[in-house]
C-alpha cells in the first residue's frame, strides 16, 4: 500500500500553548487541586495524558454548579476553546486560582465582538449550537445573534444595517463562503470577518488537494472535535469515490479490513498528539 501524510500534522499554536499552560499551573502548584473545566482541548488522548499527571478533568453539564463546588485555593484552567467571563468573576468569588487556556485566536475574536457592541452594532456570530467557543461568543452580550452552521438565523434579529459577521474558527471554509453570501443577500452592507484560524485552512486546503486516485482517507482525532469532523466533511465531497474513516488511534485502524485499498493518505485534527498518526503511518507501512 502507497501511504501519504497529509501535511500539516501535530498540534496547532493554540492546543500547544493550552497544553503548556496546564502543565505549568501543576507546576506552579504541586500539591494543590488541579481541575480543567471541561476538555482542555478535543482529544481524549490528551485528556488521558492530563490525568496521570494528577490534572483532573471535570466533564460538566453545568459549569457554574461545578465551579461552585470546588475549594478555596485550588486550581482551575480554563479550555482552549474560550468561556463566559462570569465564570473568571466566579473563580474569583470563590477564591480559585485561574490559568486562562483560550485559544489566542478565540481570544483575539472575543475582543472584536466586544468592540462592536461598545461602539452599539450588532454581531452576527457564525458557529455550532452549543460548542464552547460559540457558547464563549454569544455570552458576551445579547447583541450577538447565532446563524447555526445547521438551523440558519432569524434575519429580523438583525435590526442593525452594517453588523459585524464572525465565525466560529474551526468551521468549514467553503460553507463559511456560502454563509457569507447567503448574508450578504439579506444585508449588504454586512461587514464580513473570515476568522477561519490558519491550522484549520491549512489543513482543509491540503484536503482538497489529495490525489484523485487515493481509495482511502483517514483523518485522525476526535468525533467532538469540530476541525476534526470537517476535514472529514470535505475528504468524503472531494474524494467521493475513496473510503473516509475517522479513528483515535492505531487500534481502530487494525480493526478495519485494508486488503482492498492501494493509495492511502492520512490526515488528522489539531488537536492530535503526532505520536498516534506516526504509529498509524507505521502501522498503513507494514500492510
Amino acid at each position: 500500500m502507497i501511504v501519504k501524510l497529509i501535511q500539516p500534522q501535530g498540534y496547532c499554536a493554540g492546543v500547544t500553548n493550552a497544553i503548556k499552560l496546564a502543565y505549568k499551573a501543576k507546576e506552579d502548584n504541586p500539591n494543590k487541586n488541579i481541575y480543567i473545566l471541561g476538555k482542555l482541548v478535543h482529544n481524549q488522548s490528551v485528556t488521558d495524558e492530563l490525568t496521570k499527571a494528577g490534572i483532573v478533568t471535570l466533564e460538566c453539564e453545568n459549569e457554574v454548579e461545578t465551579l461552585n463546588k470546588l475549594n478555596k485555593g485550588d486550581v482551575i484552567i480554563f479550555t482552549a476553546h474560550g468561556h463566559d467571563e462570569k465564570l473568571d468573576e466566579i473563580a474569583k468569588e470563590k477564591g480559585l486560582l485561574i490559568y486562562d487556556a483560550t485559544c489566542p485566536k478565540v481570544k483575539s475574536n472575543l475582543i472584536k465582538i466586544k468592540k462592536e457592541i461598545a461602539n452599539n452594532h450588532q454581531v452576527i456570530y457564525i458557529g455550532q449550537k452549543g460548542h464552547k467557543e460559540t457558547k464563549a461568543a454569544l455570552s458576551v452580550s445579547d447583541k450577538v445573534s447565532l446563524y447555526d452552521t445547521k438551523l440558519l438565523i432569524n434575519y429580523q434579529l438583525i435590526t442593525d444595517k452594517n453588523p459585524l459577521v464572525i465565525n466560529q474558527t474551526t468551521l468549514n471554509f467553503l460553507a463559511l463562503k456560502d454563509i457569507h453570501n447567503d448574508i450578504l443577500s439579506h444585508i449588504e452592507a454586512a461587514r464580513i470577518a473570515d476568522e477561519i484560524c490558519d491550522a484549520t485552512r491549512k489543513r482543509q486546503e491540503a484536503i482538497l488537494n489529495i490525489e484523485k486516485d487515493t481509495d482511502l482517507v483517514i483523518i485522525v482525532g476526535a468525533s467532538y472535535s469540530s476541525n476534526t469532523q470537517k476535514l472529514v466533511e470535505l475528504a468524503k465531497s472531494h474524494l467521493k469515490d475513496a473510503t473516509t474513516v475517522l479513528v483515535e488511534n492505531v487500534e481502530e485502524v487494525k480493526k478495519l479490513d485494508l486488503s482492498k485499498y492501494k493509495k492511502a493518505a492520512i490526515s488528522s485534527g489539531a488537536s492530535t498528539p503526532n505520536y498516534i498518526v506516526q504509529e498509524i503511518y507505521n502501522y498503513l507501512l507494514s500492510k
